[in-house]
């Protein structure tokens, strides 16, 4: 039963985020934008750091079905370090703990819809829309990688694959946060492949 319900709610197993947000920058930048929005109204305020912030429910969710741990400091933990370069011993990696939720098509409709059908809850769908925002790598909407690829992986050359934007020498290791030439087009294979070498 757990294993059906972390499928249904793992949109892309498949899914490599190099530069996933931190819980902290949720709750900062969605508490500043509620007292900045709303400084009379701190139920507002607070729906709006709501949205912001409990979104993010869904790793803990995912963690925990395919863990069988249900303790949020571990998930905490968990989530610190599944990011972290693989080293040989280390212990089972979960995949993505990314839920249909953080899907801009899925979620920002419905909350809009939600919103527009009821305006006490369009603070909340302010905060899921900055969550979402806040999510999107800057590395994704980099257009000189994507025309330079021309629909293909650039490590291994096959196209009409689901493909990311990814540094090729990881600025952790010295490279390059702002240069073109270190960043590439890869499929998931190539990009998995060149994180863990």
């Amino acid at each position: 039963m757990h294993t059906l319900l972390s499928l249904i709610l793992t949109p892309n197993l498949y899914h490599l985020t190099p530069n996933d947000m931190r819980l902290r920058t949720h709750i900062l930048t969605s508490a500043l934008l509620g007292a900045a929005l709303y400084p009379r109204a701190p139920r507002k305020a607070g729906l709006l750091l709501a949205g912001g912030v409990l979104l993010d429910a869904d790793h803990y969710l995912l963690y925990a079905l395919r863990s069988g741990n249900w303790n949020p400091l571990s998930a905490l933990r968990y989530d610190r370090w599944r990011n972290q370069p693989i080293v040989v011993g280390d212990r089972r990696r979960y995949g993505s703990l990314r839920s249909v939720f953080h899907t801009v098509r899925v979620t920002l409709p419905l909350v809009w819809l939600l919103g527009w059908r009821w305006p006490a809850l369009r603070p909340l769908a302010i905060g899921v829309t900055l969550h979402l925002a806040l999510d999107v790598s800057p590395l994704r909407l980099d257009w000189r990688v994507w025309w330079r690829a021309a629909g293909r992986c650039e490590r291994c050359g096959r196209a009409g694959l689901r493909r990311g934007v990814y540094y090729v020498n990881p600025t952790r290791a010295g490279g390059s946060r702002w240069t073109v030439d270190n960043r590439a087009a890869w499929c998931y294979d190539c990009a998995l492949a060149a994180q863990y070498m």
